[in-house]
């Protein structure tokens, strides 16, 4: 951050938001190829669901024969019921945002825009993520619209409890973070409305 620092003429806020870009960047095909796949998954599960209905009435007295029947139909279509890759990989991430909340907590000092302190929490900033983050929670692909209502009021609700106290140079990174996601859900989305019109019905 120092080195990139002398690039914006020492400013610490033009220096948090392309670092959180090339970081966000570096991360997009990993973030991505998670996603498809968990999309995947979710539209398999789906698929199932009414077999699964079928086998927890025939079982529903027989909850080891149940999870077993269950179990073998998810893996003869290729189905997981925990995707162990997508959370290898968020695991994988966390070192990663560990050390930048790390870098950016040390290095936020002085003015950036309307901030005064980027040491300090900012309302409107926080607003701003906020924003964003119920935008890229709500237009999550694949979720239907009363499940994306309540996925973004959790998600509101707990980057506002996150951010309300932390540092506005740490605002800076997770809004750039939520552009990200609001990215990678309209490449889903665009993904999703090709597969439908070249699909068969």
């Amino acid at each position: 951050m120092t080195q990139l620092a002398t690039l914006f003429g020492g400013n610490m806020g033009w220096t948090i938001l392309a670092l959180a870009l090339m970081v966000r960047l570096a991360l997009f095909p990993l973030t991505l190829h998670l996603a498809r796949r968990m999309l995947s998954n979710q539209k398999k599960i789906k698929a199932l669901q009414p077999q699964v209905d079928a086998i927890r009435a025939r079982h529903a007295a027989d909850p080891k024969a149940m999870f077993a029947a269950i179990s073998a139909l998810y893996k003869e279509n290729g189905a997981r019921m925990f995707d162990r890759s997508s959370l290898l990989g968020a695991l994988v991430q966390l070192p990663v945002f560990g050390l930048l909340y790390r870098a950016i907590t040390t290095a936020s000092t002085g003015a950036f825009l309307w901030m005064r302190n980027l040491a300090s929490p900012d309302v409107v900033l926080t607003g701003i993520v906020l924003l964003l983050t119920a935008i890229a929670t709500y237009y999550s692909p694949s979720m239907a619209a009363d499940m994306a209502m309540v996925m973004m009021i959790v998600q509101v609700a707990v980057t506002a409890f996150i951010l309300w106290k932390v540092a506005a140079g740490v605002g800076l990174y997770w809004a750039v973070s939520a552009c990200a996601s609001i990215v990678q859900n309209v490449v889903l989305h665009v993904e999703e409305r090709r597969l439908a019109r070249i699909t068969p019905a």
